[in-house]
Protein backbone atom coordinates (compact mmCIF):
# COMPACT_ATOMS: atom_id res chain seq x y z
CA UNK A 1 0.00 0.00 0.00
CA UNK A 2 1.30 3.13 -1.07
CA UNK A 3 1.57 6.26 1.83
CA UNK A 4 -0.92 8.18 -0.04
CA UNK A 5 -3.68 4.85 -0.19
CA UNK A 6 -2.95 4.84 3.35
CA UNK A 7 -3.71 8.39 4.57
CA UNK A 8 -6.83 8.55 2.42
CA UNK A 9 -8.18 5.02 3.72
CA UNK A 10 -7.57 6.22 7.41
CA UNK A 11 -9.17 9.35 7.04
CA UNK A 12 -12.15 7.69 5.40
CA UNK A 13 -12.36 5.21 8.00
CA UNK A 14 -11.83 7.33 11.06
CA UNK A 15 -13.49 10.23 9.86
CA UNK A 16 -16.90 8.28 9.56
CA UNK A 17 -16.35 5.43 12.20
CA UNK A 18 -15.63 8.43 15.30
CA UNK A 19 -18.42 10.60 13.73
CA UNK A 20 -20.89 7.84 14.07
CA UNK A 21 -19.74 6.89 17.82
CA UNK A 22 -19.72 10.57 18.70
CA UNK A 23 -23.38 11.42 17.45
CA UNK A 24 -24.84 7.91 18.53
CA UNK A 25 -23.76 6.63 21.94
CA UNK A 26 -23.11 9.71 24.10
CA UNK A 27 -26.98 10.79 23.23
CA UNK A 28 -28.66 7.35 23.25
CA UNK A 29 -26.88 5.12 25.25
CA UNK A 30 -25.33 7.64 27.89
CA UNK A 31 -26.32 5.82 30.76
CA UNK A 32 -24.79 2.68 30.15
CA UNK A 33 -21.67 3.71 29.91
CA UNK A 34 -18.95 4.00 32.20
CA UNK A 35 -18.90 7.72 32.15
CA UNK A 36 -18.20 10.76 29.80
CA UNK A 37 -16.45 9.42 25.96
CA UNK A 38 -13.06 10.65 25.30
CA UNK A 39 -12.06 10.72 21.33
CA UNK A 40 -8.98 11.21 19.93
CA UNK A 41 -7.41 14.84 18.32
CA UNK A 42 -4.97 14.10 16.16
CA UNK A 43 -4.06 11.25 13.47
CA UNK A 44 -0.58 10.31 13.06
CA UNK A 45 0.35 8.56 10.07
CA UNK A 46 3.99 7.36 9.49
CA UNK A 47 5.40 6.16 6.47
CA UNK A 48 8.67 3.55 6.59
CA UNK A 49 10.52 2.01 3.64
CA UNK A 50 8.74 -1.49 4.91
CA UNK A 51 5.98 0.06 7.08
CA UNK A 52 3.33 2.62 7.71
CA UNK A 53 1.98 3.16 11.01
CA UNK A 54 -1.01 5.13 11.99
CA UNK A 55 -1.35 6.22 15.81
CA UNK A 56 -4.41 8.09 17.11
CA UNK A 57 -3.12 10.69 19.92
CA UNK A 58 -4.97 13.48 22.13
CA UNK A 59 -7.56 13.27 24.34
CA UNK A 60 -10.35 15.46 23.79
CA UNK A 61 -14.27 15.44 25.56
CA UNK A 62 -15.65 16.07 22.54
CA UNK A 63 -15.64 14.70 19.32
CA UNK A 64 -13.98 16.51 16.41
CA UNK A 65 -12.49 15.62 12.94
CA UNK A 66 -9.01 14.89 13.97
CA UNK A 67 -5.84 16.57 12.67
CA UNK A 68 -3.71 14.99 10.15
CA UNK A 69 0.18 14.96 10.40
CA UNK A 70 2.27 13.10 8.41
CA UNK A 71 5.35 12.60 8.44
CA UNK A 72 8.38 9.99 7.72
CA UNK A 73 10.89 7.61 10.00
CA UNK A 74 14.09 5.06 9.15
CA UNK A 75 12.47 2.03 11.05
CA UNK A 76 9.14 0.89 12.73
CA UNK A 77 11.65 0.44 15.53
CA UNK A 78 12.92 4.07 15.40
CA UNK A 79 9.22 5.51 15.31
CA UNK A 80 8.22 3.51 18.50
CA UNK A 81 12.09 4.04 20.34
CA UNK A 82 13.59 0.50 20.08
CA UNK A 83 16.02 -0.78 19.39
CA UNK A 84 16.83 -3.43 16.97
CA UNK A 85 18.95 -5.72 18.99
CA UNK A 86 18.98 -7.85 22.01
CA UNK A 87 16.56 -9.97 23.99
CA UNK A 88 12.48 -8.03 23.27
CA UNK A 89 9.41 -8.66 25.58
CA UNK A 90 7.47 -8.72 22.76
CA UNK A 91 8.37 -10.69 19.39
CA UNK A 92 5.72 -9.00 16.69
CA UNK A 93 5.69 -12.06 13.85
CA UNK A 94 2.50 -12.07 12.06
CA UNK A 95 -0.74 -10.29 13.30
CA UNK A 96 -0.75 -9.67 16.87
CA UNK A 97 -3.80 -7.49 19.09
CA UNK A 98 -2.94 -5.86 22.56
CA UNK A 99 -5.90 -3.66 24.31
CA UNK A 100 -6.07 -2.51 27.69
CA UNK A 101 -3.12 -3.84 28.35
CA UNK A 102 0.28 -3.25 29.48
CA UNK A 103 3.84 -3.78 28.08
CA UNK A 104 6.87 -3.17 29.78
CA UNK A 105 10.51 -4.47 30.26
CA UNK A 106 11.13 -5.82 33.98
CA UNK A 107 12.32 -2.63 34.92
CA UNK A 108 9.69 -0.52 33.89
CA UNK A 109 7.25 -2.36 34.84
CA UNK A 110 8.73 -2.26 38.61
CA UNK A 111 9.53 1.68 38.03
CA UNK A 112 5.59 2.26 37.48
CA UNK A 113 4.52 0.83 40.82
CA UNK A 114 7.43 3.77 42.46
CA UNK A 115 6.86 6.31 40.22
CA UNK A 116 2.98 6.39 38.99
CA UNK A 117 0.59 5.90 42.07
CA UNK A 118 -2.18 5.53 40.14
CA UNK A 119 -0.12 3.31 37.63
CA UNK A 120 -2.23 0.21 39.11
CA UNK A 121 -5.48 1.59 38.00
CA UNK A 122 -5.15 1.10 34.02
CA UNK A 123 -2.56 -1.90 33.31
CA UNK A 124 -5.09 -4.03 32.31
CA UNK A 125 -3.64 -6.96 30.77
CA UNK A 126 0.56 -7.34 31.73
CA UNK A 127 2.91 -8.38 29.39
CA UNK A 128 6.26 -7.98 31.02
CA UNK A 129 9.47 -9.79 30.66
CA UNK A 130 13.72 -9.81 31.65
CA UNK A 131 14.15 -8.08 28.29
CA UNK A 132 16.54 -5.00 26.96
CA UNK A 133 13.73 -4.22 24.34
CA UNK A 134 10.04 -3.89 24.39
CA UNK A 135 9.23 -4.87 20.68
CA UNK A 136 10.63 -6.49 17.67
CA UNK A 137 8.85 -6.34 14.21
CA UNK A 138 8.98 -8.66 11.68
CA UNK A 139 7.63 -8.88 8.36
CA UNK A 140 3.66 -9.99 8.64
CA UNK A 141 0.45 -8.12 8.30
CA UNK A 142 -0.84 -6.64 11.63
CA UNK A 143 0.06 -5.14 15.03
CA UNK A 144 -2.35 -3.18 17.13
CA UNK A 145 -2.28 -1.55 20.45
CA UNK A 146 -5.56 -0.58 21.85
CA UNK A 147 -5.69 1.72 24.81
CA UNK A 148 -1.83 -0.28 25.39
CA UNK A 149 0.80 1.30 28.06
CA UNK A 150 4.47 0.87 26.91
CA UNK A 151 7.05 0.85 29.50
CA UNK A 152 10.43 0.78 28.31
CA UNK A 153 13.00 0.84 31.53
CA UNK A 154 16.49 0.22 31.96
CA UNK A 155 18.90 1.28 34.49
CA UNK A 156 17.75 5.06 35.85
CA UNK A 157 16.23 5.58 32.22
CA UNK A 158 12.38 5.33 31.81
CA UNK A 159 9.87 5.94 28.56
CA UNK A 160 6.50 5.45 29.44
CA UNK A 161 3.85 6.21 26.24
CA UNK A 162 0.07 5.38 26.48
CA UNK A 163 -0.67 4.45 23.50
CA UNK A 164 -4.78 5.68 22.46
CA UNK A 165 -4.43 3.37 19.14
CA UNK A 166 -1.94 2.80 17.29
CA UNK A 167 -1.17 -0.05 14.13
CA UNK A 168 1.44 -0.64 12.30
CA UNK A 169 0.81 -3.06 8.81
CA UNK A 170 3.31 -3.89 6.46
CA UNK A 171 3.81 -2.00 2.66
CA UNK A 172 3.12 -5.09 0.96
CA UNK A 173 -0.49 -5.29 2.51
CA UNK A 174 -3.15 -3.99 0.21
CA UNK A 175 -5.81 -1.14 0.80
CA UNK A 176 -9.15 -3.38 0.76
CA UNK A 177 -7.49 -5.65 2.68
CA UNK A 178 -6.31 -3.17 5.37
CA UNK A 179 -9.51 -2.13 4.96
CA UNK A 180 -11.44 -5.22 5.45
CA UNK A 181 -9.18 -5.48 8.57
CA UNK A 182 -10.03 -2.60 10.39
CA UNK A 183 -13.91 -2.91 9.87
CA UNK A 184 -13.62 -6.33 11.14
CA UNK A 185 -11.75 -5.43 13.96
CA UNK A 186 -14.19 -2.40 14.33
CA UNK A 187 -17.11 -5.25 13.98
CA UNK A 188 -15.78 -7.96 16.60
CA UNK A 189 -15.62 -4.60 19.63
CA UNK A 190 -18.44 -4.46 22.02
CA UNK A 191 -21.23 -2.03 21.01
CA UNK A 192 -20.56 0.52 23.71
CA UNK A 193 -17.02 0.52 23.46
CA UNK A 194 -16.14 1.17 20.02
CA UNK A 195 -12.22 1.55 18.85
CA UNK A 196 -10.43 4.97 18.88
CA UNK A 197 -12.24 6.30 22.26
CA UNK A 198 -12.30 5.56 26.01
CA UNK A 199 -15.21 5.82 28.08
CA UNK A 200 -13.93 6.49 32.29
CA UNK A 201 -16.30 6.56 35.46
CA UNK A 202 -15.32 10.72 35.84
CA UNK A 203 -17.07 13.82 37.04
CA UNK A 204 -17.88 15.34 33.67
CA UNK A 205 -16.86 18.98 35.35
CA UNK A 206 -13.42 17.07 35.67
CA UNK A 207 -13.24 17.37 31.87
CA UNK A 208 -14.77 20.29 31.25
CA UNK A 209 -11.67 22.62 33.09
CA UNK A 210 -9.02 24.90 31.06
CA UNK A 211 -6.36 22.66 31.91
CA UNK A 212 -8.16 19.31 30.24
CA UNK A 213 -8.52 21.29 27.16
CA UNK A 214 -5.03 22.20 26.88
CA UNK A 215 -2.94 19.54 27.41
CA UNK A 216 -3.44 16.81 25.03
CA UNK A 217 -0.85 17.53 21.77
CA UNK A 218 0.22 20.47 24.17
CA UNK A 219 -2.38 21.94 22.48
CA UNK A 220 -3.03 25.70 22.57
CA UNK A 221 0.44 26.17 24.36
CA UNK A 222 2.01 28.40 21.53
CA UNK A 223 1.80 31.51 24.01
CA UNK A 224 2.06 30.01 27.13
CA UNK A 225 4.61 30.94 29.41
CA UNK A 226 5.94 27.86 31.41
CA UNK A 227 4.66 29.16 34.40
CA UNK A 228 1.45 29.92 32.97
CA UNK A 229 0.85 26.26 31.71
CA UNK A 230 2.32 24.87 35.43
CA UNK A 231 -0.23 27.10 37.19
CA UNK A 232 -3.21 26.10 35.20
CA UNK A 233 -2.30 22.36 35.38
CA UNK A 234 -0.73 22.09 38.77
CA UNK A 235 -3.39 19.27 39.97
CA UNK A 236 -2.85 17.19 36.72
CA UNK A 237 1.15 16.97 37.56
CA UNK A 238 0.69 16.71 41.43
CA UNK A 239 -2.12 13.75 41.22
CA UNK A 240 0.14 11.89 38.57
CA UNK A 241 3.30 11.59 40.15
CA UNK A 242 1.94 11.45 43.57
CA UNK A 243 3.04 14.97 44.66
CA UNK A 244 2.21 17.09 47.51
CA UNK A 245 3.84 20.36 46.59
CA UNK A 246 5.20 22.28 42.74
CA UNK A 247 7.79 24.42 43.02
CA UNK A 248 7.39 26.57 39.74
CA UNK A 249 10.67 27.80 38.01
CA UNK A 250 13.18 28.09 41.17
CA UNK A 251 15.95 29.69 40.40
CA UNK A 252 19.88 27.44 41.31
CA UNK A 253 21.79 30.58 40.89
CA UNK A 254 22.40 30.37 37.25
CA UNK A 255 20.23 27.48 36.51
CA UNK A 256 16.31 27.77 36.36
CA UNK A 257 14.69 24.38 36.45
CA UNK A 258 11.01 24.28 35.33
CA UNK A 259 9.87 23.32 38.28
CA UNK A 260 10.71 20.71 41.24
CA UNK A 261 7.76 18.27 42.64
CA UNK A 262 7.82 17.00 45.85
CA UNK A 263 6.09 13.55 46.45
CA UNK A 264 4.11 12.57 49.38
CA UNK A 265 6.97 10.02 50.12
CA UNK A 266 9.61 13.07 50.26
CA UNK A 267 11.07 12.48 47.24
CA UNK A 268 11.94 15.15 44.47
CA UNK A 269 11.24 15.34 40.90
CA UNK A 270 13.16 18.12 38.83
CA UNK A 271 11.58 18.38 35.78
CA UNK A 272 11.56 20.24 32.04
CA UNK A 273 9.13 21.02 29.57
CA UNK A 274 9.27 20.14 25.83
CA UNK A 275 7.03 22.12 24.40
CA UNK A 276 6.09 25.02 22.04
CA UNK A 277 5.90 27.45 24.98
CA UNK A 278 7.52 30.89 25.88
CA UNK A 279 10.20 31.75 28.24
CA UNK A 280 10.45 35.29 29.69
CA UNK A 281 13.99 36.43 29.51
CA UNK A 282 14.91 39.75 30.94
CA UNK A 283 10.79 40.87 30.70
CA UNK A 284 10.77 39.39 26.89
CA UNK A 285 9.09 36.78 25.73
CA UNK A 286 11.06 34.03 23.11
CA UNK A 287 9.71 31.16 21.73
CA UNK A 288 11.37 27.51 23.44
CA UNK A 289 13.43 26.16 21.10
CA UNK A 290 15.36 22.62 20.78
CA UNK A 291 18.08 21.86 18.27
CA UNK A 292 17.94 17.94 19.51
CA UNK A 293 15.18 17.86 22.20
CA UNK A 294 15.94 14.80 24.18
CA UNK A 295 19.56 15.21 24.43
CA UNK A 296 19.18 19.50 25.65
CA UNK A 297 16.52 18.51 28.13
CA UNK A 298 18.35 15.62 29.38
CA UNK A 299 21.62 17.71 29.50
CA UNK A 300 19.98 20.70 31.40
CA UNK A 301 18.93 18.18 33.56
CA UNK A 302 21.94 16.67 34.54
CA UNK A 303 22.82 20.08 35.44
CA UNK A 304 20.74 20.64 37.64
CA UNK A 305 20.88 17.05 39.62
CA UNK A 306 24.57 18.02 39.89
CA UNK A 307 23.70 21.52 41.18
CA UNK A 308 21.27 20.05 44.05
CA UNK A 309 23.97 17.56 44.84
CA UNK A 310 26.66 19.68 46.70
CA UNK A 311 25.55 20.33 50.57
CA UNK A 312 25.92 24.23 50.45
CA UNK A 313 24.01 24.73 47.16
CA UNK A 314 21.32 22.32 48.97
CA UNK A 315 21.50 24.63 51.48
CA UNK A 316 20.53 27.33 50.05
CA UNK A 317 17.63 26.17 48.24
CA UNK A 318 16.31 24.73 51.56
CA UNK A 319 16.97 28.31 53.12
CA UNK A 320 15.28 29.38 50.07
CA UNK A 321 12.41 27.63 49.11
CA UNK A 322 11.29 25.42 52.55
CA UNK A 323 12.57 22.51 50.41
CA UNK A 324 15.60 19.81 51.03
CA UNK A 325 16.52 18.21 47.58
CA UNK A 326 18.57 14.94 47.57
CA UNK A 327 18.98 12.80 44.41
CA UNK A 328 16.05 14.05 42.82
CA UNK A 329 14.46 12.13 39.76
CA UNK A 330 15.07 14.02 36.51
CA UNK A 331 11.67 14.18 34.34
CA UNK A 332 11.24 15.19 30.84
CA UNK A 333 7.66 16.05 29.61
CA UNK A 334 7.02 15.91 25.59
CA UNK A 335 4.27 16.32 23.81
CA UNK A 336 1.79 13.37 22.80
CA UNK A 337 2.92 12.88 18.64
CA UNK A 338 6.33 13.05 19.69
CA UNK A 339 8.97 10.06 18.44
CA UNK A 340 10.87 10.08 21.31
CA UNK A 341 13.99 7.88 22.81
CA UNK A 342 15.06 6.75 26.41
CA UNK A 343 17.62 9.05 27.33
CA UNK A 344 19.89 7.24 30.56
CA UNK A 345 19.01 8.94 33.98
CA UNK A 346 16.03 10.62 32.93
CA UNK A 347 12.21 10.05 32.51
CA UNK A 348 10.09 10.85 29.82
CA UNK A 349 6.66 11.07 29.68
CA UNK A 350 4.24 12.50 27.23
CA UNK A 351 1.49 14.75 27.70
CA UNK A 352 -1.31 12.05 26.83
CA UNK A 353 0.39 9.63 28.76
CA UNK A 354 0.06 12.40 32.06
CA UNK A 355 -3.47 12.88 31.30
CA UNK A 356 -4.37 9.08 31.09
CA UNK A 357 -2.69 8.66 34.60
CA UNK A 358 -4.54 11.62 36.12
CA UNK A 359 -7.95 10.25 34.96
CA UNK A 360 -6.79 7.02 36.88
CA UNK A 361 -6.69 8.36 39.49
CA UNK A 362 -10.50 9.60 39.37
Amino acid sequence: MKPTEFVKVNAQFWGEHLKEAAGHLPVSHRGELPGPMLFPRMMVLTETPDWNILELVGLSREYRSPEVRRQKRASVEEYFGVGDGGTVVANLEGQNWFKDATIATETGRNSLDKRFPTAANMLGNELVGPADELLRFAPGNYSTFDRTLLVHGGGDSLRAHWVFFALAIHRSEPVDKYLDFLRNYSNSQPHLDPIGTISLPVDPAELKADAFASTYLAHGLQDSTVDEFLEKHESILLSTFGGTRLLRQPSLDDLQPDFILERADGRHIVGRLELPVVDVVNGKKRRRSFRTPVLDSAAELARYTEYLGTADNRSQVKSKYDVDVADPRQLLIVPSQETVVPAPGVEIVDYDTILRLHLAGK
